[in-house]
């Protein structure tokens, strides 16, 4: 696993972690703490309501038994209004009538306690790609990088990379692509419809962007053209 990598992601996310047994919320909030610094925490579910309303966090973990509501309402209740927010829930039950449940609230995962570190930073590492995946203004471009189409913004781990704006224009064309062999005549009239570019130019404009950011964020297919990066590595 990629700490680093998750690490550069959770940055853009809040976290809402809540757990009415303070030693297990310590011990777990400690380790979140390492690769997140926008981690809020609640230690029952009227608390955890009220945060959910002020942060409107991206992840949720919670425990299944919880004072007032259970960790499973509290989920339900969630999913009425939000199918977005990720959730995850830690729990000592593992019979079929509560995984039955937790594929109807659309959990990400539930972890069985004692929960380790790895296995939340796996459940975690799944909750950040289902995001990327509903969010389209968030577009993972994998080694840290990821491109924010609503600011049009390139950003490493928080900071902005600079790009010029035929740049910018080929990353978001390559990005409209995705999935797809962006080919060089494509490149040539779509990022270029006034004055079409040259294979060369177009290759120059991939070096500059490469530099910017990692080699691998655009693959070379050979005598086509090119494609983004996949960005789910891990």
């Amino acid at each position: 696993m990629n700490h680093q990598l998750l690490a550069s992601k959770l940055q853009h996310l809040t976290l809402l972690y809540i757990e009415d047994d303070l030693q297990v919320q310590g011990f777990l909030a400690e380790f979140l703490k390492r690769y997140t610094s926008q981690l809020f925490l609640a230690q029952n579910a009227t608390e955890g309501k009220k945060l959910y309303a002020a942060v409107h966090p991206d992840i949720i973990l919670l425990d299944i038994n919880l004072p007032g509501q259970s960790g499973i309402d509290f989920a339900a209740e969630i999913r009425q209004k939000d199918h977005r927010t990720r959730i995850l829930i830690s729990t000592a039950y593992t019979d079929k009538p509560f995984l039955l449940k937790a594929v109807e609230l659309e959990l990400t995962r539930y972890l069985v306690k004692p929960v380790t570190g790895e296995e939340l930073l796996e459940a975690l590492t799944k909750a950040t790609t289902e995001l990327a995946q509903i969010d389209p203004d968030y577009v993972d471009l994998d080694e840290g990088f990821v491109y924010d189409k609503a600011r049009k913004l390139l950003l490493h781990h928080e900071e902005t990379i600079v790009l010029r704006r035929k740049e910018m224009q080929l990353l978001e064309f390559l990005i409209a692509c995705k999935g797809h062999t962006a080919t060089y005549e494509m490149l040539q009239y779509e990022v270029w419809p006034d004055s079409p570019m040259t294979q060369d130019a177009v290759r120059a404009q991939i070096r500059n962007l490469r530099k910017k950011s990692h080699p691998g964020i655009v693959v070379n297919v050979s005598g086509i053209g090119y494609r983004l990066c996949e960005g789910d590595s891990t």
